[in-house]
């Protein structure tokens, strides 16, 4: 073989290792960044249950101790919370407290069906955050948001809760919770003293 036909080959066989090696390289940083995209998304979801969760928990605390001593929740709204302070002051919008969720709010009242027991309601909620919220013991009553959770329920409509409908009642189990999500997006997390 010749010299030019020996270097020719040579330089044909580099191009190859080079091409492959373009090609690893491509499909290595692809994955990279597919997983870089898939962590942040979940630790975004992850962020965001334990802020909802939080400030739920938070509400639901300041209501008790607001109520403490009174026969019954009567008169509990927005306006009462937010005057009294007993809200996390990163809610607060004039007379309406804002959820962790893009143009969502919550409610906050007596429940319907019973003036010992009062709700709180996120409307717009994200279905992965709501799925994860959704998960308590039904026995202890406690779950991601806090204790004395009497029941969980999803609406369709934001303004059912108040009329006192039945909507979707959870059963604490987590397959439930996101089949449940999934169908609206206004969860009523009902809580007891």
């Amino acid at each position: 073989m010749s010299t030019t036909a020996t270097a020719t080959f040579a330089r044909a066989a580099r191009r190859g290792v080079t091409l492959i090696e373009a090609i690893l390289f491509i499909s290595i940083a692809l994955g990279l960044i597919v997983g870089g995209i898939v962590f942040y998304n979940q630790a975004n979801t992850a962020s965001t249950t334990n802020d909802a969760a939080r400030n739920i928990n938070a509400m639901a605390s300041e209501i008790r101790s607001l109520y403490n001593g009174q026969a019954d929740f009567t008169g509990l709204d927005a306006t009462t919370l937010i005057n009294a302070g007993a809200v996390p002051a990163n809610l607060v919008n004039g007379t309406t407290i804002n959820n962790e969720f893009a143009g969502g709010s919550y409610t906050v009242g007596v429940d319907p069906a019973n003036a010992n027991q009062f709700f709180i309601q996120s409307n717009n909620i994200d279905t992965e955050v709501c799925a994860r919220i959704g998960v308590f013991d039904d026995d202890t009553d406690q779950g991601v948001v806090g204790i004395g959770i009497a029941q969980m329920n999803m609406y369709s409509d934001a303004t059912t809760v108040l009329a006192g409908a039945n909507g979707a009642n959870f059963t604490g189990a987590p397959n439930d919770a996101a089949t449940k999500c999934e169908a609206a997006d206004n969860l009523r997390i009902t809580f007891t003293r």
